[in-house]
């Protein structure tokens, strides 16, 4: 008996090498007739600069531009992945629906959840060769959602260039 899958997540970092990974999603929802959820956790660490700038503030007006920043940044990311999605569809002739959720946090939690909201039967993400002591020590995410998920997780190994 063939497993229905109606929601996969697409775990992506945005970085190079996960357009292989997204046409592995692509694949599975063409295969499943399903819908992909385009997942991108934004590490707070990652944009600490504009809260950097603002700490000079009370704290009431520094959380305010703290808000517009990630709300910007929200939206800015939306409309670039918005426009990747139809490009990639419009090349591959594939009509395919979508979703796209950008979350602050941490990656792994940010996926995990986004597959319970949505009911997803499936995760694809990428996994990036890094060094074993790397691993050993952070782990990758990954590995991480690999652990914490109660859907099967489709992980495409990405070439470090």
């Amino acid at each position: 008996m063939a497993v229905e899958i109606e929601a996969i997540v697409y775990a992506s970092d945005a970085n190079k090498g996960s357009r292989k990974v997204f046409e592995a999603a692509i694949n599975q929802a063409v295969k499943h007739q399903s819908k992909i959820i385009y997942v991108h956790a934004v590490n707070k660490a990652d944009v600490i600069t504009p809260d950097i700038s603002y700490s000079y503030l009370p704290s009431d007006i520094d959380k305010l531009h703290s808000a517009q920043h990630r709300n910007e940044l929200i939206e800015k990311l939306k409309t670039r992945i918005h426009r990747y999605i139809k490009e990639k569809l419009t090349d591959l002739d594939l009509q395919v629906k979508f979703s796209i959720c950008v979350q602050f946090g941490n990656p792994e939690e940010v996926i995990i959840n986004t597959a319970k909201q949505f009911n997803a039967g499936l995760i694809v993400m990428g996994n990036r060769k890094s060094s074993e002591l790397s691993r050993v020590f952070l782990g990758s995410t990954a590995n991480k959602v690999l652990q914490k998920s109660e859907v099967p997780v489709l992980i495409v190994p990405i070439a470090k260039k």
